[in-house]
C-alpha cells in the first residue's frame, strides 16, 4: 500500500484533528487507538446520518452543565470512539471540569487521539487532586512510555508508582492484568511476563492476557515466542478475531506474509463490523489476492466512511487502473486538500 504517513495526516486532518499511527509498513497501532491495546471486535455499524446524529448528541450532553452528571460522564466515553473536532472540543471542557467524575471520563473520552495531543489535554491531571483522576491519567499516558522524552518519563516516575503501589493492594483479576499491562507499558518486561502467566494460569478463557503477553514478547523482539501464545490462544478460542489479529502482526514480523494475510483475513471476517481490520486486510492482501484487497480497502470505508480510508479506496484503485478512478477521485475531491487530489491524479498517468 502506497500511502505515506504524511498524506494520511494531511487527508485526516481536513476532518479530524489528529489521527493515529498509519504508514506504509503493517503497524501495530490502528488508525484509532483502542481504549487498551487490541481493537475492539466491532465498531461502526449504524448507518452514517444515525451515526452523526447520535455522536452531536453525546457532544451536546456532555458540555450540558443541565444534565445529570452520570449522563454527561456516559457521553464522553462514548466519545471515546467516535473523534472528531466537536469530540475533541467536548473532551477538552471536560478534562478542566470541577467534577471529579466528568474530569475522569474526559481522560477516557481523550484516549483515540495521538500521544503529543494526549500529553498536552492529560498530563496536568496527573497532579490532580483527586486519585481517581490521577490514576486514570497515568493509566492513559504511561502506554505511550517508549515514545516520551526523557523529560516526559521523568514527569511520568512518581504517578507511575502510586499507580503500582494501588494495584499492587489489589488481588481482583482486572487490577492484577492491569498491573502487568503497566509492567509492560514501563519495560518492565519480567515483571509483566510473571504476572501473565499467574493469570493465565486461572483465567485459561481470557483471550486480553494472551493478546498481552504477546504485546509483551513482540516489544522484545521475541516473535516466535509470541506467536506460539497466540497459536496456543488460538486452539482454545477460535473464533477469537483479536487473536488472528495479532497473529497476523506478528507473521508481519517474521516476514511470513501469506500467512499473516491469511490470519488478516480471518480477523476481518470474524469481526466483521471492524474498518481498521478490513484496511489492514487490504493492506496485506495486495500482493496476494488483488480483488480481495480491493474489496477490503472498499468495506473499510463503508463501515467507517473515514476520508484517509476512502483515500485507500482511489490509491488502489488508480494504481491498478480501475474503471472506478475517476468517479472515487471526484468523492474525495469532496472532502480533501487539492493537493491530495493532485498527487493521486499525477498516478494516473
Amino acid at each position: 500500500m502506497k500511502l505515506t504517513l504524511a498524506t494520511l495526516i494531511m487527508l485526516a486532518s481536513f476532518t479530524l484533528p489528529v489521527v493515529g499511527n498509519a504508514s506504509t509498513t503493517l503497524s501495530s497501532e490502528p488508525l484509532v487507538q483502542p481504549s487498551i491495546d487490541q481493537p475492539a471486535t466491532s465498531e461502526r455499524s449504524a448507518a452514517p446520518s444515525q451515526q452523526n446524529s447520535q455522536v452531536e448528541q453525546w457532544v451536546y450532553i456532555a458540555q450540558d452543565h443541565r444534565q445529570d452528571d452520570a449522563a454527561r460522564a456516559d457521553a464522553l466515553r462514548n466519545l471515546a470512539r467516535f473523534p472528531s473536532q466537536n469530540s475533541l472540543v467536548a473532551v477538552v471542557r471536560a478534562l478542566q471540569d470541577e467534577n471529579m467524575l466528568i474530569r475522569e471520563a474526559a481522560i477516557v473520552g481523550a484516549e483515540p487521539y495521538q500521544f503529543a495531543h494526549r500529553w498536552r489535554m492529560i498530563a496536568p491531571l496527573l497532579n490532580d487532586s483527586e486519585w481517581q483522576v490521577r490514576m486514570a491519567a497515568t493509566t492513559n499516558l504511561i502506554r505511550d512510555f517508549s515514545n516520551m522524552s526523557s523529560d516526559q518519563q521523568q514527569v511520568m516516575t512518581p504517578p507511575v508508582a502510586e499507580l503500582k503501589a494501588y494495584l499492587l493492594s489489589r488481588q481482583d483479576p482486572s487490577s492484577q492484568l492491569l498491573l502487568a499491562d503497566v509492567y509492560r507499558w514501563h519495560q518492565e518486561w519480567d515483571k509483566a511476563q510473571v504476572l501473565y502467566e499467574q493469570r493465565l494460569k486461572v483465567e485459561q478463557g481470557n483471550s486480553q492476557i494472551r493478546l498481552s503477553m504477546a504485546d509483551n514478547l513482540r516489544a522484545q523482539g521475541l516473535n516466535k515466542q509470541a506467536l506460539a501464545v497466540l497459536n496456543n490462544g488460538l486452539e482454545h478460542q477460535p473464533q477469537e478475531a483479536n487473536l488472528y489479529y495479532s497473529q497476523a502482526l506478528t507473521l508481519v514480523r517474521l516476514e511470513q506474509r501469506n500467512d499473516a494475510a491469511a490470519a488478516m483475513r480471518k480477523a476481518a471476517e470474524l469481526a466483521k463490523t471492524n474498518s481498521y481490520f478490513w484496511y489492514l486486510n487490504g493492506v496485506l492482501q495486495e500482493n496476494v489476492d488483488l480483488a480481495e484487497s480491493t474489496k477490503s480497502f472498499e468495506q473499510a470505508y463503508l463501515i467507517s466512511g473515514a476520508p484517509e480510508q476512502l483515500y485507500a479506496v482511489c490509491d488502489i484503485y488508480v494504481r491498478y487502473a480501475n474503471e472506478k478512478a475517476g468517479d472515487c477521485i471526484d468523492e474525495l475531491a469532496k472532502i480533501a486538500p487539492s493537493d491530495v487530489i493532485e498527487e493521486l491524479e499525477s498516478k494516473r498517468n
